[in-house]
């Protein structure tokens, strides 16, 4: 069993058909009209509610900023990378895949899977070890958005990669400096957007795997961008193509 907090987080996974969750637990003396709704559905879901001192919800969660409420469920289900693919959003006429190398801030992974979700990719690659995994807190950051994208955990991001390529996928490596301007590409491919770790950015041997390399251009003179800025920002590029289709393509 894993925790999920937050309100939000807790919303989202109550309004849907099937909800995972196998019980609920809120901090003594927590109210307001969303804990209400909240209530209103686990009674309609049949979902066992207990009131618990908040010291106790710290424990469990780990965390104090969890807003006085936690859900409890099964550990989170990865998808494979056919469940990602399969996932095009219905609004767009290209794939849009993100596979992040090494992202290892819960807070950030949560704020990529965010805005991979509103902007319109299929889903999320991250590897199986020197990552982020999908916890609770990603959970939260996330805002619930990780129960409606599908995550793909690999052993091999390089293999995954070649697999891409093998689909007529290309590849887009993001870097802080010496790649070409976002506003210069054409994104009406299908595109796997590569983000590097917060300290090191790409690894060598990931780098030389892209067909391209692409920079935000900026006016100030810090180093970088937050990766989880840095990856709406190019979504959003790549989302402002794509929103127009072109005349004559087909889907």
């Amino acid at each position: 069993m894993e925790a999920v907090y937050g309100i939000n987080p807790i919303k989202v996974l109550l309004s849907r058909d099937t909800t995972p969750l196998k019980k609920i637990l809120i901090a003594e003396g927590r109210s307001g009209p969303p804990l209400q709704e909240i209530l209103a559905l686990a009674r309609q879901k049949n979902i066992p509610v207990e009131w618990v001192p908040r010291q106790r919800l710290d424990g469990l969660t780990g965390q104090t900023g969890h807003q006085g409420i936690a859900g409890f469920r099964d550990a989170f289900a990865y998808a494979d990378l056919e469940d990602v693919l399969k996932n095009r959003s219905p609004r767009l006429f290209q794939d849009l895949v993100l596979i992040l190398d090494g992202i290892l801030d819960p807070q950030n992974l949560g704020s990529v899977i965010r805005s991979a979700y509103c902007l319109g990719a299929n889903g999320v690659v991250i590897p199986a070890d020197r990552s982020a995994s999908v916890t609770p807190a990603v959970m939260k950051s996330s805002a619930g958005s990780a129960q409606h994208l599908p995550v793909a955990r690999v052993t091999n991001l390089s293999r995954t990669i070649d697999d891409l390529k093998n689909k007529g996928f290309w590849i887009y490596g993001a870097d802080a400096r010496g790649g070409k301007n976002i506003r210069e590409q054409s994104f009406g491919v299908p595109v796997a957007l590569v983000l590097g770790s917060e300290s090191r950015g790409l690894r060598p041997l990931i780098r030389k795997k892209c067909d391209f390399i692409i920079s935000i251009p900026m006016a100030g003179n810090f180093d970088s961008l937050n990766v989880a800025v840095a990856a709406g920002i190019i979504q959003y590029e790549i989302l402002l193509q794509r929103l127009v289709k072109p005349a004559g393509l087909r889907t």
